[in-house]
């Protein structure tokens, strides 16, 4: 209650002004009442009318100022445009609706402004609205008024030449018409909308009545609340809502990955289309009751929800909303047409998995200090933060979120006409996606607007759905941690985990390992070729036999399940007769590739901490191979060649599917490699899920063309070698040698 001690100075008639009308009124009288001088109120508080003279220029609003600049940097096309379109139902009167608009646009006199440029600076220039004029005309066709209303949707505005407003009525009978008014938002915004109407009702009755409009003069006009608020906000004021909005946007994310069907284009584009929804009365009150239950607005609930689906799609825990507000905190502006919307940003921080009241919490508390300083432009609060402006996004936030309260009966009515909107389909957007939600009767009424050269109708239908879900689903567990909410619907939580996991038919369960699958391969036709390299070749059974006797010695060093063996060979047959017999041992490979630099490969083989090291040659330099038996396949052959060459079987070696069957490192081009564990099960799946897109056989030919320590190995090896394939291993330089390659695989075929 400190405030009510206040001497009356200016920080008090600050803080008044930050209120709405009615709350300004009523904080008044009490001060009045406690005997606090608000003497000073009565110059600060009030709008001036200004004495102009004719076609003196005023300057810009801020908020007009901002579309002025997006209308200089890329046109915007239509997406500020502000487009109605309803249809009137009954006898209509058309030259009292005619002359009751031309008395709109004469009332209001942002609706006879243009911008003019004087040096580079934008002004207001007031006209005496002789240039607007009502079209008044019958469609061809009725079925192509959706169209009609697209297109005029759709039509640009010079803002330095044309009238600002536009209006057409189409007579489709003599008991039903339709009038289409379209404004440029930078003289009206969604209240001036009702506003609009409002007068333009009163003023027809009046019309058609055949007496005076009996409309309370103006107290105040655009232009002089653009120059008031040129003066008030300054200094102390301004400093004060900018303090605000650098501390509550720092270090905020600018960048909503929201995953898109498209790249983003360099430069922002304003293709847009609409899917609207609807949410059960019964849903809408539960929210309501859940709202009240925790001291928060409706808004807040549904604005929570919504920061948690783009948390969910994006995995980012900053999310950062616009949403806009009538900014007509001062009684003198509120029956009048023009442009005070402003836009604010709400900041929500999701981290550490908070439960909804949390959450609620949070956004309560945002929301009304963002009401508290809402009257600083936007495009002020970008500059004050000094962000990194961009073409191809919008700055701060790219989703915005608005929520509409619903019509009252009495704003259906048009005297005695029947009045009801007419749909139709709006491709414009300002925004990548924006979450119009409005409350009727019949429960919470929605549409997303959203870019479509980013996202399908799909993905924007799968998106609704999603939001759709966790709203019934925080109505029901409104305690519940944000991570736990439900999100998918059932068909899509059935098809993600029971459709997408489910094995095609007919595809013989992972039962196998790599080696046993090779092995089957192998006896069935042990003459065939598998591995070529330049004019050397080994059958499968001279493989197959090679690898046992190898696997063997392996044994005897201690090789077995999940036990991994280092392979640094260089491309030739011996990888292959490597890599087969570390898997038949029971062991994981580790691929070390010499071609690679030599810091990498210590890397490898110290992270890796391997049992054995196998190498064709010399060791390289540097290596730490100190307790690491090393096995040479060329010079050590003698050790094993004597050795049986059948299978060993799972008994002698412990394997199964769920073994790992290698470890391949990443590239490391993000910070150190990692190793990557990979089991017989994966590669063998992999197989068997693809065969039916492929068709694998033996008469594939195959070519080892990567290096062995890359994972696309894997399909180039074992896509031969376990359907009866020719392998071909090429050679290094070929690899690097379009026109070799081309003719070692014409060769090869």
């Amino acid at each position: 209650m400190t405030i009510l001690n206040h001497d009356g100075g200016p920080d008090l008639l600050h803080k008044i002004r930050s209120l709405p009308p009615k709350r300004q009124r009523a904080l008044i009288a009490l001060l009045r009442k406690q005997g606090v001088d608000l003497s000073a109120l009565d110059t600060l508080d009030t709008i001036p009318l200004l004495p102009r003279a004719a076609d003196e220029p005023v300057p810009l609003s801020f908020t007009q100022q901002r579309l002025w600049f997006l209308a200089q940097l890329d046109g915007a096309g239509a997406a500020y445009n502000i487009p109605m379109a309803v249809r009137l139902r009954g006898r209509l009167d058309r030259a009292a609706l005619v002359r009751a608009l031309e008395a709109v646009v004469r009332r209001h006199e942002a609706l006879r402004t243009r911008f003019v440029d004087h040096d580079g600076v934008p002004y207001q220039h007031i006209g005496d609205g002789r240039d607007f004029a009502v079209r008044e005309e019958e469609p061809a066709d009725p079925a192509e008024l959706p169209l009609i209303c697209a297109r005029e949707a759709a039509a640009t505005f010079d803002l330095e030449h044309d009238s600002l407003i536009r209006a057409r009525l189409l007579r489709e009978s003599e008991q039903e018409h339709v009038l289409l008014v379209t404004m440029h938002h930078s003289v009206s915004d969604g209240w001036s909308v009702g506003v609009l109407f409002r007068d333009l009702v009163a003023l027809y009755e009046a019309f058609r009545a055949g007496r005076p409009a009996d409309l309370a003069p103006l107290p105040v006009q655009y232009p002089d609340y653009a120059q008031w608020q040129r003066r008030w906000l300054v200094d102390e004021v301004q400093a004060r809502q900018v303090a605000y909005w650098r501390k509550q946007l720092d270090g905020v994310d600018p960048r909503l990955s929201l995953p898109a069907d498209r790249e983003r284009p360099p430069v922002k584009t304003y293709n847009g289309a609409r899917e609207s929804f609807r949410c059960p009365a019964g849903l809408l009150d539960r929210l309501r009751a859940l709202s009240t239950e925790h001291d928060a607005t409706l808004y807040m609930t549904l604005l929570a929800a919504y920061a948690i689906v783009l948390h969910r799609h994006t995995q980012q825990t900053d999310i950062a909303v616009g949403t806009v507000v009538a900014n007509r905190n001062r009684p003198e502006v509120e029956g009048l047409i023009g442009f005070f919307a402003n836009t604010l940003v709400m900041r929500t921080d999701l981290s550490g998995d908070p439960v909804l009241p949390e959450l609620l919490a949070q956004v309560k508390k945002t929301a009304l200090a963002a009401y508290d300083h809402q009257d600083l432009p936007f495009e002020a609060v970008v500059d004050a933060l000094r962000l990194e402006r961009s073409l191809s996004h919008s700055p701060v936030f790219q989703t915005m979120f608005v929520l509409q309260e619903a019509q009252t009966a009495q704003e259906t009515r048009f005297g005695e006409l029947d009045v009801s909107p007419v749909a139709f389909d709006v491709d414009v957007t300002k925004f990548d996606v924006t979450l119009d939600l409005r409350e009727t009767p019949d429960g919470l009424a929605g549409t997303v607007e959203y870019n479509t050269d980013l996202f399908d109708p799909e993905t924007i239908q799968r998106f609704v759905r999603h939001y759709t879900t966790l709203l019934a689903a925080i109505a029901d567990s409104p305690r519940e941690r944000i991570s736990r909410l439900p999100m998918l619907p059932e068909d899509e939580r059935r098809r993600v985990l029971v459709e997408w996991n489910e094995p095609p038919s007919g595809l013989r369960p992972e039962r196998r390992c790599v080696h046993e699958w090779f092995e089957e391969t192998a006896a069935g036709a042990p003459a065939a070729t598998a591995v070529v390299f330049q004019d050397r070749s080994l059958s499968y059974s001279e493989l197959n036999s090679r690898a046992n006797r190898l696997a063997r010695h392996l044994r005897g060093l201690g090789v077995g399940p999940d036990v991994r063996v280092a392979v640094c060979l260089p491309r030739s047959e011996q990888i292959v007769v490597g890599v087969l017999a570390v898997l038949k041992a029971g062991g994981a490979y580790v691929p070390l590739d010499p071609a690679v630099p030599v810091e990498r490969l210590r890397h490898v083989l110290r992270d890796s901490a391997p049992r054995v090291l196998l190498v064709d040659g010399i060791v390289p330099d540097g290596w730490e191979t100190a307790g690491i038996p090393v096995v040479d396949i060329r010079a050590d052959a003698g050790l094993w060649e004597d050795a049986p060459d059948a299978d060993l079987t799972r008994s002698e070696t412990g394997s199964a599917p769920g073994d790992l069957a290698y470890v391949i490192y990443t590239s490391g081009s993000t910070g150190i490699p990692k190793g990557v564990m990979v089991e017989h099960r994966n590669v063998t799946r992999l197989f068997t899920a693809t065969h039916g897109w492929f068709g694998f056989g033996s008469e594939d030919v195959w070519t080892l063309f990567h290096s062995f320590a890359f994972d696309f190995s894997v399909w180039e090896m074992w896509g031969a070698l376990l359907h009866g394939g020719r392998l071909v291993v090429v050679e290094q330089a070929v690899t690097r040698n379009p026109r070799e390659f081309y003719e070692l695989v014409v060769s090869a075929g």
